[in-house]
């Protein structure tokens, strides 16, 4: 097997998986070296989605997968990405279906009607250059899955991507400072077609500016409504998308404040007006608190407190009956000279904020 395939040991904290080549081959590095993580992140997905739907999760994937043409947009689409999950698949030894749904989340929720998960994201402009940040919270029922994947390729640039074993990613940064994070919106319309989340979230990262970043996502039909934020150093770009559009962020201030629901989407007054069961989420009231919190962030370590603050809800511990939790957290400092990542692996405030070293530039004589 070409590339690299190294686990780094944290510590007790969750693993940092060291991966290159092409996509087959970065996706049997992943399923190869956190087999026994994945099995058992697998099998906590396959009993919440029994619970959640009534019917054995082999039922549900295939009425799922039989009812959508989402592997078929990621095959024509971003085949490269396509070829990781067959990779982790086929390292892992789980079956190709589950590994494919089990990397379509936000499709499979909207499939399921499953709502009520959160997320929060931050962005501030300064003359220094951007701070991007998010907590994502996810179900309960996936702590303990996270990893950190470390991505080099000869193309593509170099890249720490959050995520859960067997997944290809929830968020991440690239070294020429292109950075992306993401929040539900299951107000908006989704469809069984088009490119999932995690995926498109990928192929931002591939880009190398934020105008490319924003021009893959204007080309490509979304599956899921998704609000995604996406930063370099001159500055934040934000976009509601959902199946039937995509509305951008009118630029009127330097700071940005999105938890789950719509904010300048075309008739987002009357959608948010409307109660549902995202109101379990606390979207509105993680809204408010961070419109006031972020206008009196100075730095970093100042909107880690804000991310670990369990009053505010924006760090979410899971309550009947919404049981999601905060999965992790991310900042990225992204300057002119330098991008600095920091992850939380699990709760802000319960474990360690992390940082993220770039591979050291090879040394020419």
């Amino acid at each position: 097997m070409e590339g690299q395939a190294d686990v780094i040991d944290t510590g007790g904290v969750a693993p940092i998986i060291e991966l290159s080549g092409d996509g087959r081959t970065r996706g049997q590095m992943h399923g190869e070296q956190v087999r026994s993580l994945i099995a058992s992140s697998l099998e906590r997905w396959r009993d919440r989605i029994e619970q959640i739907n009534g019917r054995s999760s082999a039922d549900h994937v295939a009425r799922f997968l039989g009812a959508s043409g989402l592997i078929d947009a990621v095959r024509r689409d971003s085949p490269d990405l396509y070829d990781e999950v067959l990779g982790i698949a086929e390292a892992s030894g789980q079956p190709v279906d589950d590994m494919f749904a089990y990397n379509f989340m936000d499709e499979e929720w909207r499939y399921s009607g499953t709502s009520a998960i959160g997320c929060s994201v931050v962005g501030i402009e300064g003359e220094s250059g951007v701070l991007l940040g998010q907590n994502m919270d996810l179900p309960a029922s996936m702590d303990g899955s996270q990893v950190l994947l470390h991505i080099r390729g000869d193309a593509d640039p170099e890249q720490f991507v959050a995520s859960a074993a067997g997944m290809i990613g929830v968020l991440g940064v690239n070294r020429d400072g292109v950075a992306c994070c993401v929040n539900t919106l299951a107000q908006l319309p989704s469809a069984l077609e088009g490119m999932p989340v995690a995926f498109i979230v990928r192929e931002v990262l591939r880009r190398r500016t934020r105008t490319e970043a924003g021009a893959y996502l204007r080309s490509v039909k979304h599956a899921s409504g998704q609000h995604y934020a996406i930063a370099d150093r001159h500055g934040i770009d934000a976009y509601e998308c959902s199946s039937v559009g995509i509305a951008a962020r009118p630029i009127s201030n330097p700071q940005l404040v999105h938890t789950n629901h719509p904010l300048w989407t075309p008739g987002s007054a009357e959608l948010t007006a409307k109660p549902d069961e995202l109101e379990l989420s606390g979207t509105r009231s993680r809204y408010n608190y961070l419109s006031v919190a972020v206008p009196q962030i100075r730095d970093a370590v100042e909107l880690e407190s804000v991310f670990a603050s369990r009053d505010s809800g924006v760090c979410v511990t899971p309550r009947p009956p919404r049981l999601s939790k905060t999965f992790c957290g991310a900042l990225f400092e992204i300057g002119e000279d330098e991008t600095r990542a920091r992850f939380a692996l699990g709760q802000p405030g319960a474990v360690e904020w992390i940082g993220a070293p770039w591979t050291a530039p090879a040394i020419v004589t």
